[in-house]
Parts: C-alpha cells; structure tokens; sequence
C-alpha cells in the first residue's frame, strides 16, 4: 500500500527536500540542529553550490555529492545520504571534504582565504559497528594534549539504523529531524509533535506525493528499482565472478553494475576486478555514449 509521503532517503526526494533554493530553510535548520550550531555559530542563510565534481569524473555517482552549500561566513557543508553500504565510505568522505576545501583555489590566493569544511553523512546502515551512539563526530586532535588547532575539516555521521528513539521519546529538534528521515514514508499523516516545527511540517510537504508530478514520481520509483537491481546484480557477481572466475563474466557483470551507478570500489570488491580495470571500462562507456564528430 502506497503510504502519502515519499522515502527522504531516496536519492532525489532527498536532493528535493534539502537540496533546493526555494525550501533553503529546510537545511539551514537541519544543520543547526545536527551539527549543534548556536550564537555566532548559527546558519543564517546558505548559498546552493554545484554539487557536481570535474567532468572527468562527472558520470560516476561517487563523484557527485548530495547538497553541497556554503554559509554566511564562507564554511562549505558536504551533506551526503547513503542508502546502500559502500567499502571504504569513511575514505570518501575525507575525499569529498579535500576536493571542496581546494576548489576554486587558483593562482593569486592565499592560503588564509581557505575556509572550513563540514563534512555530514546520513546512513540507512552502521558504519561504526563498535560505536553505540547513532552520532558520531570527528575532528583533528593534538595525539598528546588533545588540543584542537586544526579546524578546518569535520565529520559528522548518523547512522540512522542506530536511533531507534520513538516519537514519544524524542527530545530535541535534532531528534525530530532523525524521526523524520527514518520514518517519514511510513504514515499518511505528520505526528501533531512534528507538525508544531515549520520547518519539518515544510519537509513533510515536500514528500508529499500528490505535489509530485507523474514524471517525477516515474523517477523516484526509477531510482527504487535500480537500487534493487544493483543488488541483485552484486549478488549474481558474487555467486558468478567470484565463484566461475571467468573474465569475460567479471567484465559483464561490472559493466552492468556501471550502469546501475555502483562506485568503483564496490565494483571492484563484487567482481574481483581491480579498480583500474573498472575504472577503465568506466571510460570506455563514456566514450561509447559521447556523440559522432
């Protein structure tokens, strides 16, 4: 049965809800409330950034962040929603937050006009087996005096299979906005506690199927079936690549998982290939989709 609102962890209802110029107040209070940002801290107001990387690596999905925004002092926050469990994720992180610290720094800068990176990640899966807490946040610390004079990246992770508070329970409106990621898709009607906060009542609506369009709920559906062949293709790599080992269905089953944009690493894990020879078939259909001159 087709509940009323949309999953926000699909990749483009998540991209709607927090990604878009006309519901800015949407991420300007879910970071507030995430990261803990208070008094000179606070997000007043956020410019949307382009999301995407070079063009070399456009065409691959690890290479193009969620939301990608910049505050009123010039700090860039990395929001990035992960469904599916990737190797190698925490790395990728660190990745993102290096490419967007240097962006745009070109001949005639000067290293003081670098501005901090916040780097937040929400997970449908544990990334940290060994932590109990469903936050976790990480920053670069002198080993002996712990003193904190790098301060230019952070990380923030929430992994949301951890938070398994009920909507009794919820404290704060941090809480509320983890409620509301986990569980959103799960009712026809917004909780009278999360309807009473403007800006997650703006969300709520934003989910809405019946402001959808037809094409656009034609994609988000999409975006559900890929997934969910991605995963059947990983587990016919496993059984056929790994087991067989015959090269040629390595090679068939990569070029598959390619087309369901899998990230090279997992790729690589699922057929046994190295990631030189993924990233190679990489560029070799690129080049088969680029137009005749």
């Amino acid at each position: 049965m087709l509940t009323r609102y949309l999953d926000p962890k699909n990749d483009y209802a998540f991209k709607k809800v927090f990604g878009e110029e006309k519901h800015k107040q949407i991420p300007i209070d879910f970071l507030n409330a995430a990261l803990n940002l208070m008094e000179d801290r606070k997000i007043i107001d956020l410019e949307f950034l382009n999301p995407r990387q070079p063009p070399k690596l456009a065409a691959r999905k690890e290479s193009i962040v969620d939301v990608l925004v910049r505050d009123q002092r010039g700090i860039k926050y990395v929001v990035e929603m992960q469904v599916a469990k990737v190797e190698g994720f925490e790395k990728r992180a660190q990745y993102y937050a290096a490419k967007t610290y240097c962006a745009h720094f070109g001949k005639g800068r000067k290293y003081h006009d670098l501005k901090k990176v916040i780097f937040l990640a929400i997970t449908d899966y544990i990334v940290f087996p060994k932590k109990e807490r469903y936050k976790s946040d990480h920053v670069i610390l002198d080993h002996h005096s712990h003193e904190h004079d790098l301060k230019d990246f952070s990380f923030t992770f929430i992994e949301l299979p951890k938070f398994t508070k009920t909507i009794d329970e919820l404290d704060s409106i941090e809480d509320q906005w983890y409620f509301f990621l986990k569980h959103a898709d799960e009712s026809n009607n917004i909780n009278e506690i999360l309807a009473k906060h403007p800006e997650i009542k703006e969300a709520y609506d934003v989910l809405d199927r019946y402001h959808w369009t037809e094409d656009e709920l034609q994609y988000y559906e999409k975006l559900i079936m890929n997934e969910a062949d991605a995963y059947g293709v990983m587990e016919a790599a496993k059984k056929e690549g790994r087991q067989e080992g015959r090269q040629e269905e390595r090679i068939a089953i990569a070029q598959a998982l390619l087309k369901q944009c899998l990230d090279l690493q997992q790729i690589s894990v699922a057929t046994g290939l190295s990631t030189k020879e993924v990233e190679t078939l990489c560029d070799y259909a690129q080049k088969a989709q680029e137009p005749e001159k």
